[in-house]
């Protein structure tokens, strides 16, 4: 757990480019449409970060998260075995439990980066009852590799 600490404070910058960009479009997603669907974001060798979305194989307009996730992370492990990427980001809406408490309504960003270090950071949120959203404040975990954009290599 030590090594997986070092490497987050090592990081933390990194994780910082590519979490705020899908955490600020995620919310802005919510607010206007009340939902969104997955995106993503990469980091380049160079430092830009570039933000990424899927579109169904089908060219049908109408589309979910089940349909989208999986083209997403196809398109993020081709982008890495193109082009020189540092990280991948893919932020989600998605129900979350911490320690015990209540489920709640959470923005996920998942992290990866080519070192290895794979991190899930949540942004719980909350629908407020007249309109409008309430967000508290963002916790990370160590996860598990979903989009493995160097597994292998």
């Amino acid at each position: 757990m030590a090594a997986i600490n070092t490497l987050y404070s090592e990081l933390k910058p990194e994780i910082e480019r590519i979490a705020h960009p899908l955490f600020e479009f995620s919310e802005l997603c919510l607010r206007k449409r009340g939902n969104f669907l997955p995106h993503g974001a990469v980091l380049t060798a160079e430092g830009t970060v570039e933000l990424v979305a899927a579109a169904p194989a089908s060219g049908n307009d109408y589309t979910n998260s089940t349909e989208i996730l999986p083209v997403l992370h196809d398109g993020l492990r081709a982008q890495a075995k193109e082009r020189k990427l540092v990280a991948v980001g893919v932020a989600e809406n998605v129900t979350v439990a911490r320690d015990g408490q209540a489920s709640t309504n959470a923005i996920k960003v998942l992290f990866e980066h080519r070192r290895g270090l794979v991190v899930a950071l949540y942004l719980p949120f909350k629908k407020k009852f007249l309109r409008g959203y309430s967000f508290g404040e963002v916790f990370s975990v160590p996860a598990e590799g979903e989009v493995n954009a160097w597994l292998g290599r």
